[in-house]
This record gives C-alpha cells, structure tokens and sequence, in this order.
C-alpha cells in the first residue's frame, strides 16, 4: 500500500488575527500579572480568561481524529488499536471520538489536571457522536469523569512528559496533538521524541498539528526577545510560552532522535507578520521563508527498518 504525503501548501491569511486587538506588549503585561494574581487555571477558566486555546476547546477535534485515524489505516493496512493524546487540555473530547472511531485503549497525557470534570460537556459529544453511532451512547457511563474514562479504556495522566514513562514501549499506534509541541520547553522536547520513538508501535505513526504563530495575537512578536529572557521562569510560566523552534528545527531534532519525519501540509503568511528588523538577531540566519510559516503538519515514523508494513511516499520537506 502506497500513501503519497506530497506537503500541501497554503497561504495563511496576513489579516488573521486572534483574541483581543490589544498590543502584544500589554498583553504580556498583563498575563505576567494574572499568572500571579490567579495562579490556578481552574480559576482564570471560569473567568474566561487565559484559556489554552482560541479553538472550541471543550468540543475537542472530532474532524482531526478521524483524519489521523484514516492516515494511519490508510498507512497501515488496519485502524490503530491504541492511540496517545498529547496536551488534550480543556476537555477530553478526543477520547470520545477516538473510542467512536473503534480504538479500544486511549492515553491522554497533559502537563496538569486541565480537563473539565462537567458531565454536560460529555453528555453533548456523546450525543453529537450519536448521530453517527447509533450504539455508542450505551457504551459510555457519563456517571463521572473517572467512570467515562474507564469505560473508554482511557487512562489520563498530568505529570507531563514524565509520565511518557508510564506508557508500554512498543505499544501505541497512533500519537496525536493539536497546537501542543510548541508548547513543550526546549529542554524536554528532545525527551518528548525519544520517549514519541520509544512509545510507538513498529509501524506507528505521530501526527501532529504545530502553531507557529506567536499566542499574543497571532504574529512572530515572540520572536522579538534573547533565550535568556523568554525562557526565564517569569515568563515561561506566564501563559504565553512557546518554545519558538521553527519548522526545520524540529524536523532536524526529530530526524535526529531516530524518527522519519515529514510535512503533509504547512501554511505561510505572504509577507512576514512582524517585521524582520524587529525580530532578536538569534532568528537572523532564518530565511524569510522559513519565518513565513504560520503552521505545518508532522508526521513522524518510526524508521523503515523498525517497521513490519511500509508503502509510505515521502516528499522532501518544503520548509
């Protein structure tokens, strides 16, 4: 079986922008302070504020997993029986489309206990999965979080990426996130690979959704400061981090930790969205066109010689 991953490309609109129009500056003022002021993020979600994602959180990704479920058959030759979430965040939705789509044991591995415990938000997704499978409902004892998670075959863990340890080499087939590697610090990225090897099925996949954009209004503004100040604790831990590896940088660590990796699909601004003049010298040896891209694909294999089923076409990266 043969799956061509030609990369797609995409032009990003230069117009789009996220959140509110305040200037970034204030913007990190500000959330270095409420990070402070409200150190829970249980708290600052019920205020509205601070949310991990501008995308309907609660309502999970039920169009990407089955997209990465149908690669990953197509690729294989069969559906993926045990799959991992990175970063499921706000709710754990993804479970729920996971075990409809017939993946029988399901990891979610997050930084924090962030996921919501409101029934009502399970309850709707079972029943907007309802409509598809007849038979799913029945399935699912929404009692309690705990409870829905047993009876998915779900196991959700806080610890970060310690807790990839937890997990059986060899055991998951399909990996995926959703605007959560740029996340992860500098410092444990290359942990989050070569835990990624280690975790994968022969003939597994990691399929990954990467948001380049800066999280203060969707522009390269993150891009303006030294490593030695953006990866301070006080600004690390204020709500906005990313790790600002930009796409070769992560296909080279990757590669690197032993993984065939690949960009099915990545989009650029037409122009750059902060000027090139405003951004930290350290960024000076990208090209613009490597600063362009606003998000990309990744899709990282174990190597050809690990694998028992191959047939995957690979195009060089555009990036």
């Amino acid at each position: 079986m043969s799956f061509d991953l030609t990369t797609r490309e995409t032009v990003f609109d230069a117009q789009a922008a996220r959140g509110s129009r305040v200037p970034w500056w204030v913007k990190i003022g500000a959330k270095m302070v409420l990070s402070r002021v409200l150190p829970s993020y249980a708290w600052r979600r019920r205020l509205g504020i601070g949310v991990h994602s501008y995308w309907a959180a609660t309502i999970g990704h039920r169009d990407e997993i089955r997209r990465a479920i149908a690669l990953h058959t197509a690729l294989t030759g069969r559906g993926p029986e045990a799959m991992l979430e990175l970063g499921p965040g706000d709710s754990l939705a993804n479970a729920l489309y996971a075990a409809a789509e017939g993946v029988r044991t399901i990891w979610l591995v997050d930084a924090g206990d962030f996921a919501t415990a409101d029934m009502a938000v399970y309850e709707r997704i079972v029943r907007l999965i309802e409509a598809d499978c007849p038979d799913f409902a029945a399935r699912v004892d929404l009692s309690s979080r705990a409870a829905m998670l047993a009876s998915l075959g779900a196991r959700y863990l806080t610890g970060g990426t310690g807790d990839l340890g937890r997990i059986p080499a060899g055991s998951i087939d399909l990996i995926v996130s959703y605007m959560v590697l740029e996340h992860v610090g500098r410092g444990t990225f290359d942990r989050l690979l070569a835990e990624t090897r280690r975790i994968l099925a022969p003939d597994g996949l990691a399929y990954h959704f990467v948001d380049l954009m800066d999280h203060l209004g969707g522009r390269l503004n993150n891009l303006r400061f030294p490593d030695a100040l953006w990866e301070h604790p006080a600004m690390a831990g204020s709500g906005f981090y990313t790790n600002r590896l930009r796409c070769t940088e992560i296909l080279a660590r990757a590669r690197e930790a032993g993984l065939e990796a690949s960009v099915p699909f990545l989009s650029r601004w037409p122009v750059l969205p902060t000027p090139r003049g405003a951004l930290h010298r350290q960024f000076a040896g990208f090209s613009d066109a490597e600063l362009r891209i606003a998000y990309f694909g990744l899709l990282l294999r174990r190597p050809l010689s690990d694998r028992t089923v191959s047939g995957l076409a690979v195009s060089e990266p555009a990036c």
